[in-house]
């Protein structure tokens, strides 16, 4: 096995897969086995392994599951427990959804994993509303809205992709510099405004893209091949 020499640290959605160029990108990994991959996204674990599957990506080093607040190791998959009693010593999914219970507009809409609990709201501005009341209740949370489904997730106020990131690679004792990041969302923004070098792809949201700092690139490439035009000249720099 080749020894990690860099890691690319990559959200999935809209990211690796969803814009073409995920063959182009494949390739280009699996070519390189002294880059180890880490996956950070939004999705559950067996979501997740399935694309990671099903387009042939390389297996990870690690995948960090439900936008930060799980992490999995290595080709077996196994939990982090520690990491995972760091999320539990934040997280009153029960007391959360009794504080929003009588809340006018806010519909409850059930538990898609363990760490994420989805509310339909009828109007944007509910929002703002939502976020006061988990104040008033001493509820620390982290709140994610989806304006397109009119959709809002509240999960752990530790579940952060660059907290993950930290804690993975002092894990692996990767530095920060060796470290590649590429994302597209709102929930990408906080990994891409840490110290890593890395890529917003052309797809990425506006929002994000006015926030970032000068060293990330902005990629004129959608998806994976935004992902791969980032890496070549990130490596190639790095020569």
């Amino acid at each position: 096995m080749a020894a990690i020499r860099r890691v690319l640290a990559t959200d999935i959605d809209g990211t690796l897969i969803g814009h073409g160029g995920e063959q182009e990108v494949r390739d280009y990994l699996v070519a390189r086995p002294e880059l180890g991959v880490i996956y950070l996204t939004g999705r559950t674990l067996n979501n997740a392994c399935s694309l990671i599957s099903r387009y042939g990506f390389p297996g990870p080093l690690a995948i960090a599951t439900d936008v930060g607040a799980d992490i999995f190791w290595g080709p077996n998959l196994e939990a982090d427990e520690f990491w995972a009693f760091e999320q539990r010593r934040y997280w009153s999914p029960r007391r959360l959804r009794t504080a929003l219970s009588n809340v006018p507009g806010v519909v409850y809409r059930g538990r898609s994993s363990h760490w994420r609990v989805a509310f339909e709201l009828d109007d944007p501005a509910l929002v703002s509303v939502v976020k006061s009341y988990l104040a008033r209740n001493h509820l620390s949370a982290r709140v994610l809205w989806y304006p397109n489904e009119g959709r809002l997730d509240i999960l752990p106020c530790t579940a952060l992709k660059s907290r993950a990131l930290q804690y993975i690679l002092r894990r692996v004792g990767v530095k920060t510099q060796n470290c590649f990041v590429a994302g597209n969302a709102e929930n990408d923004g906080d990994m891409l405004s840490s110290h890593y070098p890395g890529v917003l792809v052309a797809n990425g949201d506006a929002s994000v893209r006015n926030c970032l700092p000068e060293w990330i690139m902005r990629s004129n490439y959608p998806g994976a091949l935004g992902v791969l035009d980032g890496l070549q000249q990130w490596l190639g720099q790095s020569q």
